[in-house]
């Protein structure tokens, strides 16, 4: 059973940094949901300004270039924010994560119970398999979510920093 809980103790680790990277994601993401949106009021507000001097003013050749190219500019705006949908995606890479959190803590409360001889060798495979299963689906939710590298190295640093604290040994997947 000592390799099982070693296995575990590396799976805890994993769901450690699956859960940081993907709610650095979906902080990033929201971010960008943010800034096109920003960015589509300003265009929108300078298009009508552009167009109320086309239509109300003088109607110049410079007010109907700058109207048209305001307005191409939004519309490409529009695209790229439906297109990537940074809001569901955001909130796709909280799911993800929640479910990496949801894995650590059973597999701490795993680990305790079998520390503590509450678990059999039978109850404990369960146990085991069950989690492995979970993980399997996570990862799997996972793959629609995508992360990227910058995300890793964040919650690397997090954790080195101590955003969050844990024990050498919790850490350590070499022990």
């Amino acid at each position: 059973m000592e390799k099982t809980v070693k296995q575990l103790k590396n799976f805890r680790v994993d769901a450690l940094y699956g859960k940081k990277r993907h709610y650095n994601a979906a902080d990033r993401k929201t971010k960008y949901a943010y800034w096109t949106s920003i960015t589509l009021v300003v265009l929108n507000a300078l298009t009508s300004t552009a167009l109320v001097n086309v239509v109300f003013g003088e109607g110049t050749k410079k007010a109907e270039i700058t109207a048209l190219v305001l307005a191409v500019l939004a519309t490409i705006t529009v695209g790229l924010k439906k297109t990537c949908d940074f809001e569901k995606q955001a909130a796709g890479n909280r799911a993800v994560a929640d479910a990496y959190l949801k894995i650590g803590k059973n597999i701490s409360l795993t680990l305790s119970l079998r520390e503590d001889g509450i678990l059999s060798n039978e109850m404990f495979t369960e146990r085991a398999d069950s989690i492995m299963s979970s993980i399997n689906e996570t990862n799997e939710l996972g793959t629609q979510f995508p992360t990227s590298n910058a995300d890793y190295k964040a919650a690397k640093k997090g954790i080195d920093n101590g955003e969050e604290y844990y024990t050498e040994d919790e850490l350590n997947l070499w022990e």
